[in-house]
């Protein structure tokens, strides 16, 4: 198979609004990679395409996708590599997100000889994927029987490749991570209160939790975007955040509210709510935490004493 030496302004264009779009259209992680490895190659002149990504913690890059001769066994799968088998060449492509050619003889940035000899390699471009200054991984392209030599042209159609990755992986890290921590919001509230509403800082509903969805009886999407007194039938002093100063920290006060359920019912119940701050200090959204529990303890009668 022949491959031009050269790949054309326009073709350069070309290659990549095709891969800029793929990428967006794919909602899927693994299948938009197993989509750019695919493609990749045929632009490039190469047969093999990598995606390795980079964990932080362990230091180390990892195969997430490959595609080249014998697909979808490739030699790249379960590949490895720690940062400190090739501390210069992780430099480049992590620290100064720069690309780099790397041949089998390679002295200066260089790969770990295991690797080496595991790739058949003789000559690859590995891209960084960069994405708001942070490195993600690596786009590995080489041919597997010949040496490739890369033009800039074809540098430039690869880092563009890797631009459009890059920003994909980035907005699926940060909903991944996004998810996470709501997650724990949600385990931490279950063992903290019996419910939790947010609100913004007019004190409009944005949310309710599910078990305030469920001690309540108002969905989110029915009280969305309306205002907390109106819903839950108190008034505009109630519902506003009650403060007392605790030597130099402000600390929220409870209150004893009774809310108005969905049915037409009130439930008694300790309201508490704690404002949620940006960097600049201001408050930007209210959770009303809401305790059945306390107000139960509070209303029982105490026990009475015996005397034997």
């Amino acid at each position: 198979m022949s491959f031009p030496e050269e790949i054309g302004e326009t073709q350069i264009l070309a290659a990549l609004l095709g891969i800029a779009g793929m990428v967006g259209d794919l909602t899927d992680t693994d299948e938009m990679l197993e989509s750019v490895v695919r493609v990749a190659p045929s632009l490039l002149g190469v047969d093999r395409c990598a995606v390795l990504l980079y964990d932080e913690r362990a230091r180390e890059f990892r195969t997430a996708v490959s595609f080249g001769p014998g697909a979808p066994e490739t030699p790249f799968e379960g590949l490895r590599i720690p940062e400190s088998d090739m501390p210069r060449l992780a430099q480049r492509l992590m620290t100064l997100h720069l690309p780099a050619l790397v041949k089998s003889d390679s002295k200066d940035v260089a790969l770990p000889p295991a690797v080496v000899k595991r790739l058949g390699l003789r000559a690859a471009l590995l891209v960084p994927l960069v994405c708001r200054g942070r490195g993600l991984g690596v786009l590995w392209l080489d041919h597997s029987a010949q040496s490739h030599y890369f033009t800039s042209k074809e540098i430039n159609v690869a880092q563009g490749i890797a631009t459009s990755v890059a920003v994909a992986l980035d907005g699926t890290f940060r909903m991944e991570s996004l998810d996470l921590e709501r997650r724990r919001f949600e385990a931490l509230a279950r063992s903290l209160a019996d419910g939790v509403i947010v609100l913004d800082r007019e004190l409009r509903i944005l949310d309710l939790d599910p078990p305030a969805e469920s001690l309540l009886g108002w969905q989110s999407s029915e009280v969305r975007g309306r205002r907390a007194h109106e819903v839950f039938d108190i008034t505009e002093a109630q519902a506003s955040v009650g403060w007392t100063r605790n030597a130099l920290v402000p600390s929220p006060a409870a209150k004893r509210l009774q809310l108005r359920t969905r049915e037409g019912a009130h439930l008694d119940c300790e309201v508490l709510a704690v404002p949620v701050r940006n960097a600049a200090g201001e408050t930007v959204q209210v959770l009303y935490v809401l305790r059945t529990s306390a107000v139960d303890r509070t209303s029982a009668p105490a026990p009475s004493a015996t005397v034997e």
